[in-house]
């Protein structure tokens, strides 16, 4: 991850979903931003409560709260940063900053970090997420070869957290609304996935458990190529970021 730090202020709010609020970030900062990097993610560094600014002196002295978010989009010629912020499915610094944020505050941002998934070249690809990585499926399935086939499968709370998605034509992605369909996450997937190529490229962005079960199933049941598949636990239930995170380099998902 770039070891660069900015300073940005939230030039536009959107409420696109029930679940999702989306916020436009720009600022001389982000001059040099690097580009192309949708799907990715970032370290958005947020201000205490109470204060107007983030301390961006990340090993200093009461630094700004971390968290991770993953680029929607990046216009470079405007310097305008776009992240999507997941609210009202559980409480936390990040969640509780968003809902009471308003244009004109501040946030800063440190990356990007490498993309999980980076072979962008192969015919077949399935993409697995939740509404805390829809963009990440977003993101990566905007730079796969248009000859690819790329299946998608996104779980999100309720119906109207559907959001539109970049390259639809191209994009085979298949909702799973969690207040309509008790079928566990591993089943949905297998039923997308039983007639795709077991050389298939995949991504997987879900809790942490629910991420154990579908990639399990995708190596035992399927026989996918354990090397294509490439996973990340984006939240763990019952667990804050935080303790996710010492979580998760303890016992690597």
């Amino acid at each position: 991850m770039s070891r660069k730090v900015r300073l940005t202020r939230v030039t536009a709010i959107h409420n696109i979903a029930t679940h999702l609020k989306r916020f436009v970030l720009s600022g001389p900062d982000l001059a040099g931003f690097p580009s192309g990097q949708d799907g990715a993610h970032v370290k958005v560094l947020l201000p205490h409560p109470g204060e107007a600014l983030p301390n961006l002196d990340i090993k200093g002295e009461n630094p700004a709260i971390k968290r991770s978010y993953t680029i929607r989009e990046f216009d470079a010629s405007n310097k305008e940063l776009v992240i999507d912020f997941v609210i009202d499915c559980h409480q936390g610094p990040a969640t509780d900053w968003a809902v009471g944020a308003k244009v004109g505050d501040y946030l800063g941002i440190a990356g990007p970090g490498a993309r999980k998934l980076t072979d962008f070249n192969a015919g077949s690809y399935l993409l697995i997420g939740d509404i805390t990585s829809v963009n990440a499926v977003n993101g990566y399935a905007k730079f796969i070869q248009p000859q690819a086939t790329i299946k998608a499968l996104v779980t999100v709370p309720t119906r109207s957290d559907i959001i539109a998605m970049d390259g639809e034509e191209q994009l085979q992605i298949s909702w799973r609304i969690e207040d309509e369909n008790p079928e566990d996450m591993a089943v949905c997937v297998r039923d997308l996935a039983t007639n795709m190529s077991s050389n298939s490229q995949v991504f997987i962005g879900l809790e942490a458990s629910q991420l154990r079960e579908v990639k399990s199933m995708l190596l035992s049941d399927l026989a996918f190529n354990r090397l294509n598949i490439h996973a990340t636990g984006y939240w763990k239930k019952g667990m804050d970021a935080d303790r996710f995170n010492s979580d998760k380099k303890r016992n690597p998902l």
